[in-house]
């Protein structure tokens, strides 16, 4: 590990930063995985505390040399990667970390913790919570620990703020809020701008609504099929276009079905270009049954597209009165606000609404209040207003990383490859020989190394047991 600057370090000469405080690690765990919506989020926040100084206190762990954002006078260190198969080994090593650098707090970009530092939570939705997702996945198993060891707690919208609190059984009005900006690429496009993105997609003589983002998703909870009832309902007088951009590559057939007389179009845009996108729509459609702050309704007010969605979540806090709300399961409502859009008046004043709308939402305000939040979370620790972590956490986490050793793996895979074996022997007739079990331990024999993998994926399809995963897989998982 060694610590290091991205950019041009600030100025310590007379060793100020060594005495700063409070000294604060921010594990970039995220920006090993991607670049986009979460790590945009933290590049903004980096980028204000360097306008204000704040940055003076960060020490930013970066995951064997990822993405990590270009932000002067940003520290950093670089430390081990992430891997959702050994994060018991993960948030022990985070603590070793934390003590060398003698942190006085923790923070995560997505949801590691040490073990005895002390940490602020920073969340950002309780989708997977309020869909019914399968919580045994170890990154929602590390999220809840996340919740667990912090000493206080920041989301970034009052909904998700109040889920939490209502699911975690934490006192009402605990945890802070800090709600999102607009990302500096999302302003009024140009007229040329929309012209080109309409010539380039072939769209020059047709009017279009926008979708962004999943379709579907986990149980449908993003509730695409709204939209495509809706198209269906639309007057041949009000034929428009469906532009996807993003979610899957192809637009799932079961919502194709549902409009069959639109046209229909999947893209994958840059910022550049979506911004032309938004600026041109007639309306961005967002069904979402759930979000944790619902960023393309933002997006589209500050480019000057009207927004037509559910009063659900966050969405209803974030979009305020500069909407056109209609029902979740209500594709009628849907079609005939899509209509009213037909009206240039009422266009109008709603794109008025919005872009005033999206002005309330800045990253400099949301950094200051992170900041706070910080800074308030130190000095109650430093005064006992706050606990510090309970010292169970160490052996909770020697525990776990015990159990996601390769050793332990070993020593479940013999076990049931015994009983399997007994089992097949009473069955007259049965072949031990053709025993997946059988198979998976002779690869084991011939490559010690892969018995994480082996055991991973017996103790997933055949025991099912979802705590157990392989080191590959968790390699692959988005975060």
């Amino acid at each position: 590990m060694s610590l290091y600057a991205k950019s041009s370090p600030p100025d310590d000469s007379d060793g100020i930063l060594a005495q700063l405080r409070p000294r604060i690690v921010v594990d970039g765990v995220f920006f090993q995985r991607q670049s986009s919506g979460i790590a945009r989020v933290w590049t903004a926040l980096l980028e204000e505390w360097a306008k204000s100084g704040f940055i003076r206190h960060i020490i930013f762990l970066d995951r064997s040399g990822a993405s990590v954002p270009q932000i002067p006078g940003l520290r950093c260190e670089r430390i081990h990667a992430h891997d959702y198969g050994r994060t018991g080994a993960d948030s022990l090593a985070l603590e070793r970390v934390c003590r060398k650098l003698d942190a006085d707090l923790f923070v995560s970009t997505y949801y590691t913790t040490p073990t005895a530092t002390p940490s602020l939570f920073f969340g950002y939705d309780m989708i997977p919570e309020m869909i019914g997702a399968d919580l045994s996945r170890e990154a929602w198993q590390e999220k809840r620990r996340a919740i667990l060891h912090a000493a206080a707690r920041v989301m970034i919208s009052e909904n998700s703020a109040r889920d939490l609190e209502r699911i975690y059984g934490l006192p009402g009005a605990s945890t802070r809020v800090a709600h999102c900006g607009v990302w500096r690429s999302f302003f009024r496009p140009s007229p040329q701008e929309v012209a080109s993105l309409r010539s380039k997609y072939r769209l020059t003589d047709q009017r279009y609504v926008l979708m962004v983002g999943e379709r579907v998703s986990v149980d449908g909870y993003k509730n695409g099929e709204l939209v495509f009832s809706a198209l269906s309902r639309l007057p041949d007088s009000l034929r428009l276009a469906l532009v996807c951009v993003g979610g899957s590559p192809i637009i799932e057939p079961h919502l194709a079905a549902l409009a069959p007389q639109t046209r229909m179009i999947r893209l994958r845009l840059d910022d550049d270009e979506l911004r032309a996108a938004y600026g041109g729509a007639h309306a961005l459609l967002y069904p979402s049954r759930y979000e944790g702050f619902g960023m393309p309704v933002l997006e589209a007010m500050a480019c000057g597209a009207p927004v037509v969605t559910c009063r659900n979540s966050s969405i209803a806090e974030i979009a305020g009165d500069a909407a056109l709300f209609v029902g979740e399961d209500d594709p009628g409502s849907m079609a005939q606000a899509i209509e009213r859009l037909g009206d240039e008046n009422v266009r109008q004043e709603f794109i008025m609404r919005g872009a005033a709308q999206a002005r309330k939402f800045s990253f400099a305000d949301m950094a200051r209040q992170v900041a706070d939040a910080l800074i308030d979370v130190h000095r109650g620790i430093t005064s006992g207003e706050l606990a510090p972590p309970n010292g169970v956490w160490q052996d909770l986490r020697e525990t776990l990383q015990t159990s996601q050793s390769p050793a332990i793996f070993g020593l479940l895979l013999r076990r049931e490859l015994r009983r399997q074996t007994l089992a097949l022997l009473r069955r007259f007739g049965a072949d031990p020989a053709r025993s997946r079990i059988l198979v998976m331990a002779r690869e084991l024999q011939r490559d010690p190394a892969r018995s994480v993998t082996i055991a991973g994926t017996f103790l997933r399809d055949r025991l099912g047991r979802r705590r157990w995963v392989s080191q590959q897989e968790g390699k692959r998982r988005p975060p």
